[in-house]
């Protein structure tokens, strides 16, 4: 197993809790779940953390040693029976140190006789003297007394330890024992204690990703979804199975994971092959059918059978406990049971049942299988059916299976069909890429380059190893196989579109945005001769979101012809690899314009797309997308989750290039809540990342949450580092539009605190000047909050105000949360500096009722300081409101920790306000400050008159 606990922090923190609650008298919880499920990594994990607290004896008896008397009690009391024995009587003494092995017989043993008969302890006299140890041991400090599978206890242990426990009462001592579901409560457990101080904690199976998880960790094995989904199927979320049939797996990488039931090894296949081959021939029938197909209703497999007890066969292996009824469906009543029944057939049976199979199955896609799978010899009638049935496969959003039936077909290809064998290879390396397989989808075009001559068609498997090794490896060695497929290309014009707009991408992911833009242009004069409509949607929108990102503005003539032109092709082939869709740059555009309502249908629309088809390949892309957009629009929980699901399927599917997308949306998420060391090791991960994977847009965006990071956190001049660099960055770029990397405004703040004025001035006008140009409402909003910053360091306060308020009149149709409580903190502080008192107030708070909504703690923290500097008159007795107001609470006997929290200032603040009242007010104590306000308190109340129409002075 692990060495790291994966998916159990429930059930430890409930242990431990237990533990906790528990440490006042004699308890016990049991840790009970199948074999293999984790109970010692529990065990283990709880002992760890429980010996900060307690003392902990502990023993983990295996069956070997369970005819060894007092084998348990040496484990558990060797290591300190030195300081026990001494507080022992002297016949109790004597039989723990016999029991023990203490000094018995040292003659005998050092005159090297090989056999030493020790004589046993009288057992209630040895009982006597460990329940007094333990006594011993736990005065003072609580105790835990832990047994892993304590149902391997010798029995001499076992009986001195009931004895103890049902003894021990007030004594702080808590027994935690692991054991099997189905065994007894051991050591009289049940009998010692009333049933509120014995807790149980069963380990249920874990979750997919827990078990996801474990594999990389300890295996290094990142499985296809759809791999690992049959994988925890098969073992029933158990981590100890699911280890052992993951290694069968990564041993024989081709075993087809999506019809075949997945092999038990040996080191668990004799737990059920006993159980299988004890039952009669019909009900092992029956089982035979049921394992080998992927659609067990009960009809079905009484159908297949070849007798006509079949309707009994089925009754009795429901009453042999093999399988259960789940309406019309046949169940196994454990998933090992499939691969044990499979396993248990030779290869003609095999071929007998599937060939069964395929006359009563009713979809095309199971008659192809089994039909497959019932040859001996190859057939191209069976091929074509498999091919038919991959198409069907594929369509309905399965390309893993649609893959596996292709490899089968390519299989079954008769010899000489040398083309054929090729094409279905190539066939199921497009599904295999689109199911996340992308491994195995170079496998397979690597395997179809080593004999292919040049020309197009050597071309195309380029092309393919290219997309592939963009996602696997990175872009140079993707660029490098795009500049080779496109020179095969040239007498096919569609594959030289195909290869000069992925070249577009990989100059743009380069940094090099003007060579990106030319190839997307070339590309598009190939798509023309090739008369594809469908490629010449797709470099028209790639040339339209070139020019955006230039900052040429939205070519919606572009967009609106890409969209009309994809609209209108035939439907793309289902194995065909995925290309930029017109839809998806509308949907960047739009995003990137602000317009992040609009933008989410259509991103959301195109995910859904993907997820529905299988294309594994697109969606973390999708999701990085649409974490970023919610990220802006402040639905930070959704971001999250976005981002997380993202960089899942990226890993599991292999795709490097796409892990630091994720994890720039998981950094920029954590940098809005404040969570600034994790955000730092999230972008300093992602930077590395992009480093290797030669993505230079996406570092700059990196960046950008490193400089925020330090905004946050008003460390201005390490921000203006991060972000000085990132302005360098997108000007090599050529990256115009303000929109696609929002840092500018971060970048201007920093500045301006630091005194460079005249800089943060001029990129003030030109964030203005592209705003207006580009009527892009983010820019305007966030140039005019600039501009109120800058004219409040220049002392024109009315004019930082005016400033303000026209970025505020932008926000109103900018769905960004987070930039308006920015803009209202920053005029906040210009109405107080203006000493507009009440209006500084309510802006504030206005700004720190969106922060606390958001989930932003350390823009709170920046508006409740703003909100505490606004001061009001002084007293009569010379001290100000929040002078005040700090006497009260102090008065009414709260710290100074706790009078900060009320007042949302810092405890230093809080410890200068009291000096001063002190100096003030001519006391030296807190109780002559009570003793003062008191009597000035009674002095006012005596001297009020209501005829004086005075008021109460306000405290």
């Amino acid at each position: 197993m692990d060495s790291r606990l994966v998916g159990r922090d429930a059930e430890v923190a409930e242990i431990s809790a237990f533990l906790s609650a528990a440490s006042g008298g004699l308890a016990a919880l049991a840790i009970t779940g199948d074999a293999g499920i984790g109970k010692t990594m529990v065990w283990e994990r709880v002992l760890q953390d429980a010996g900060r607290s307690f003392r902990v004896l502990s023993c983990q008896p295996a069956p070997a040693e369970r005819p060894l008397a007092f084998s348990a009690l040496d484990d558990l009391f060797g290591d300190v029976a030195e300081e026990v024995l001494p507080a022992l009587p002297g016949p109790q003494r004597q039989a723990v140190e016999l029991a023990l092995m203490r000094d018995v017989y040292p003659e005998s043993l050092s005159a090297g006789l090989s056999v030493v008969r020790l004589p046993l302890p009288e057992r209630r006299v040895l009982a006597r003297g460990i329940l007094d140890a333990l006594r011993v041991l736990s005065c003072g400090t609580p105790l835990v007394i832990a047994i892993d599978d304590a149902q391997w206890l010798d029995r001499a242990s076992a009986f001195v330890l009931e004895f103890c426990f049902r003894r021990l009462q007030r004594e702080p001592v808590c027994i935690l024992v692991t054991f099997r579901t189905d065994d007894p409560i051991p050591l009289g457990l049940n009998r010692a204690l009333s049933p509120d101080r014995l807790g149980r904690v069963q380990l249920g199976p874990l979750s997919m990703g827990a078990i996801g998880e474990i594999l990389r960790s300890r295996l290094g094995a990142v499985l296809p979804r759809f791999a690992l989904t049959r994988l925890y199927d098969t073992c029933g979320g158990n981590p100890f199975y699911a280890l052992e049939c993951a290694r069968t797996v990564v041993d024989h990488p081709h075993v087809s994971l999506i019809r075949e039931p997945i092999p038990i090894p040996r080191s668990i296949g004799g737990l059920v092959q006993r159980r299988v081959r004890s039952l009669t021939p019909l009900v092992r029938q029956v089982g035979w059918l049921m394992a080998a197909s992927s659609d067990p209703r009960e009809r079905l497999i009484c159908a297949a059978c070849d007798d006509g007890e079949s309707w009994a066969a089925v009754d009795q292996a429901i009453d042999d406990g093999v399988i259960e009824r789940d309406g019309e469906v046949l169940r196994f009543t454990h998933p090992l049971l499939q691969s044990a029944f499979y396993n248990d057939m030779s290869l003609n049976e095999r071929r007998q049942v599937h060939r069964r199979l395929a006359i009563v199955a009713e979809n095309i896609e199971a008659r192809a299988w089994h039909a497959a799978l019932s040859a001996d010899r190859p057939s191209e009638q069976i091929a074509r059916m498999l091919d038919g049935a991959a198409r069907h496969a594929a369509s309905r959003g399965t390309p893993e299976e649609g893959a596996t039936l292709t490899e089968q077909a390519a299989r079954l290809t008769p010899a000489g069909r040398t083309d054929a064998v090729r094409e279905r290879m190539v066939q199921a390396a497009d599904y295999h890429f689109r199911a996340g397989n992308i491994g195995r989808s170079r496998e397979l075009i690597q395997s179809a380059l080593i004999a292919c001559p040049a020309g197009p068609l050597r071309a195309s498997l380029l092309f393919r190893l290219a997309t592939i090794e963009y996602h696997l490896s990175g872009w140079p060695l993707a660029e490098q196989k795009f500049r080779q497929a496109e020179l095969e290309a040239q007498d096919d014009p569609a594959l030289c579109a195909h290869a000069e707009q992925e070249l577009a991408f990989t100059r743009v992911v380069a940094g090099d945005l003007s060579a990106g833009l030319n190839w997307a242009r070339k590309s598009l004069r190939s798509a023309e001769r090739a008369a594809d409509p469908r490629l010449v949607a797709h470099s028209l929108a790639r040339i339209a979101v070139f020019e955006f990102i230039r900052g040429c503005g939205v070519r919606h003539d572009l967009l609106e012809a890409a969209e009309a032109l994809d609209a209108s092709a035939s439907e793309e082939p289902t194995g065909r690899l995925p290309l930029f869709d017109p839809s998806l740059g509308r949907g960047l555009v739009l995003k990137w314009c602000d317009q992040l309502d609009e933008a989410r249908i259509i991103l959301a629309e195109q995910y859904q797309r993907a997820v529905d088809r299988g294309n594994e390949a697109s969606v973390p892309f999708l999701l990085y997308h649409l974490s970023e957009l919610e990220c802006w629009a402040g639905n930070w929980d959704v971001a999250q989750e976005y981002a997380t699901e993202g960089r899942r399927v990226a890993e599991e599917s292999g795709q490097q290039t796409m892990t630091p997308a994720t994890l720039y949306c998981l950094a920029l998420v954590c940098a809005h809540r404040g969570q600034v060391v994790k955000a730092r090791e999230l972008a300093s991960e992602a930077l590395t990342l992009c480093e290797q994977t030669g993505n230079v847009p996406l570092a700059s965006h990196v960046l950008s949450v490193l400089g925020f990071v330090e905004l946050s956190l008003e460390d201005h001049q390490a921000a203006v580092a991060h972000l000085n660099r990132l302005a360098e960055a997108t000007t090599t770029i050529g990256l115009v539009e303000p929109g696609v990397v929002k840092f500018l405004p971060n970048q201007i703040e920093s500045l301006a605190v630091l005194g460079q004025v005249d800089l943060a001035r001029s990129l003030t006008e030109q964030l203005a000047a592209r705003g207006k140009l580009l009527g892009r409402r983010w820019a305007l909003a966030t140039a005019a909050r600039c501009r109120g910053h800058l004219a409040a360091a220049d002392g024109d306060l009315e004019g930082a105000r005016a400033a303000c308020d026209q970025a505020l009149s932008q926000h109103e149709q900018l769905p960004m949360p987070f930039e308006l409580g920015r803009t209202l903190l920053v005029k906040g502080m210009i109405e107080r500096r203006g000493r507009h008192k009440s209006a500084a107030r309510a802006t504030l708070g206005h700004a720190l009722s969106i922060f606390e909504d958001l989930g932003a703690p350390l823009w709170a923290d920046r508006a409740r300081r703003e909100l505490a500097k606004i001061a009001v008159h002084a007293s009569a007795d010379g001290l100000t409101e929040a002078e005040r107001r700090i006497v009260t609470l102090v008065t009414q006997g709260q710290t100074n920790r706790q009078v900060a929290t009320a007042m949302f200032i810092s405890e230093n603040t809080v410890q200068t306000h009291i000096r001063h009242v002190f100096q003030k007010l001519g006391v030296r104590s807190r109780t002559e400050l009570a003793a003062h306000f008191l009597t000035a308190r009674a002095g006012t109340a005596t001297a009020r008159s209501p005829a004086a129409g005075s008021e109460p002075l306000s405290s």
